[in-house]
């Protein structure tokens, strides 16, 4: 009797031991993408998303050409941080473009700002646009890429980032918009 207790003492302390020391994610875990992958934006050519720590980011994978998910998405976004109000400084909304053929930062920045000053649009060459979705266990695929108009599949989540750069919440598309507003808050 007393071995059985003895070894359920050990097997739960060491089961408690190993638990203090090894990181579990339910969220991806994304610290290797703030820090390792860089982007382009109007006014930096080397932003890293590191620059953002202290802030909610709301990000969102897409492209400019997209005809309906990435215009929708970002029209809720950007209701979302309407609905903030005064409390919208603190948060980054981030549009990631993973058409790294079409999209620069110049015709990013002018497609976000259709939808909210706020929004920040980047990109970057396709090894880190590679890297990133990656990281956020996400894809993508350029489809037809040698016509013109091609399209390009994505995912279609938000990623709600909290202060320290950790993913807290992923939204799948389609929720309203006040899903959004109620996922940031809970960060503040």
């Amino acid at each position: 009797m007393h071995k059985k207790i003895l070894l359920l003492i050990v097997l739960a302390f060491g089961v408690f031991g190993m638990s203090m020391n090894t990181k579990s994610y339910a969220m991806p875990n994304v610290e290797n993408a703030f820090t390792n992958v860089s982007f382009v934006s109007e006014n930096n050519d080397n932003l890293r998303l590191t620059k953002f720590r202290g802030k909610i980011i709301v990000l969102f994978f897409g492209y400019a050409n997209c005809p309906d998910i990435c215009p929708t998405t970002l029209l809720d976004i950007s209701k979302a941080i309407m609905e903030l109000g005064k409390d919208a400084d603190r948060v980054q909304p981030i549009f990631i473009s993973v058409d790294y053929k079409r999209d620069t930062a110049k015709s990013l920045a002018k497609y976000t700002s259709y939808f909210n000053r706020s929004i920040l649009g980047i990109t970057s060459d396709k090894k880190n646009i590679d890297k990133i979705t990656k990281f956020f266990k996400t894809s993508y695929a350029l489809l037809d890429h040698e016509s013109k108009d091609y399209l390009v599949e994505h995912s279609s989540n938000i990623y709600i980032i909290d202060k320290n750069l950790i993913v807290r919440r992923i939204i799948s598309n389609g929720l309203p918009y006040s899903e959004i507003t109620k996922a940031i808050r809970t960060q503040f």
